[in-house]
């Protein structure tokens, strides 16, 4: 069962700057919310390198632009080392994830948190939320906010809803409506710098009028392993059950055999973890 954290800090969404901490999967996901990024100058923290180095140095670059790279720790925890330990089930390696994790949130102590929404796109996004439930410990009266970034809605066609939660998750979002210059920031920004994010996402990305990215959501977070809405696809066990058959991988991440157990066990071990452990 999930339940939903900070429905009554909806008001008050947005603490001042030093007190917003972002946490993401990969780099460049700040780019789906960069107006927020802009607004609200949170500190940030980037779990894996997002199969390279090239995706962190674009995010370095952006978040120099608006004077905020002095606010964003990377990780840097490799993006195959993800995967690899999900397979494997590698608790000690999540449990490293979660001290690194907490160790950051211990430094800025913030009063409210942003982080990548599960969306069953891609395992490692998913994760980010749990990891941070499991930093957070016992210490879980902050009010915390999902932030979206890709799902599918459908397998046959590959349709894709971009920046926006399904239907069952709207009555709970918080719409942010970018200035003019937020919004200028932003075109410039996949203009000039998130060159990879425009190859990697596409017409997905490109086509998009002005009018979806000049607002941006966030919705309060759900604890424990999140429902599958009807609208959503668990894309990632899609795709990867066609470059099984393709031949092209090894073996499969799915949801029951691989995900929810390692979340699952970090729900379960996570209040009696200590950052020394």
């Amino acid at each position: 069962m999930s339940t939903r954290k900070g429905d009554s800090d909806r008001k008050t969404f947005g603490a001042p700057a030093d007190r917003v901490l972002m946490v993401l999967s990969h780099p460049n996901h700040e780019a789906a919310v960069f107006g927020i990024v802009q607004r609200f100058r949170p500190r940030l923290v980037i779990l894996t390198d997002g199969g390279g180095e090239a995706r962190v140095e674009q995010s370095r670059q952006a978040l120099n632009r608006i004077g905020l790279l002095d606010r964003a720790c990377f990780l840097n925890f490799r993006e195959s080392d993800f995967y690899r330990a999900l397979l494997d089930r590698d608790l000690p390696f999540f449990k490293e994830v979660v001290g690194r994790l907490r160790e950051e949130i211990e430094v800025s102590a913030p009063e409210q948190i942003l982080c990548d929404a599960v969306e069953f796109y891609n395992p490692v996004h998913d994760l980010a939320l749990p990891a941070l439930y499991a930093a957070l410990g016992k210490n879980r009266d902050l009010p915390i906010f999902e932030m979206p970034l890709i799902y599918q809605t459908a397998a046959a066609h590959e349709a894709y809803e971009i920046q926006r939660f399904p239907p069952g998750r709207r009555d709970q979002q918080i719409v942010l409506r970018l200035s003019e210059e937020e919004l200028r920031a932003k075109f410039q920004m996949f203009d000039e710098v998130y060159a990879l994010l425009r190859v990697q996402i596409g017409p997905l990305l490109t086509d998009l009028p002005a009018a979806h990215l000049a607002t941006e959501v966030v919705a309060p977070a759900m604890e424990g392993a999140a429902p599958i809405a009807n609208e959503q696809t668990l894309r990632y066990e899609w795709r990867a059950r066609l470059l099984l058959e393709r031949g092209e991988i090894a073996r499969m991440i799915t949801y029951a055999d691989h995900y929810l157990p390692v979340v699952e066990a970090l729900t379960q071990q996570a209040s009696g973890w200590t950052t020394h452990d």
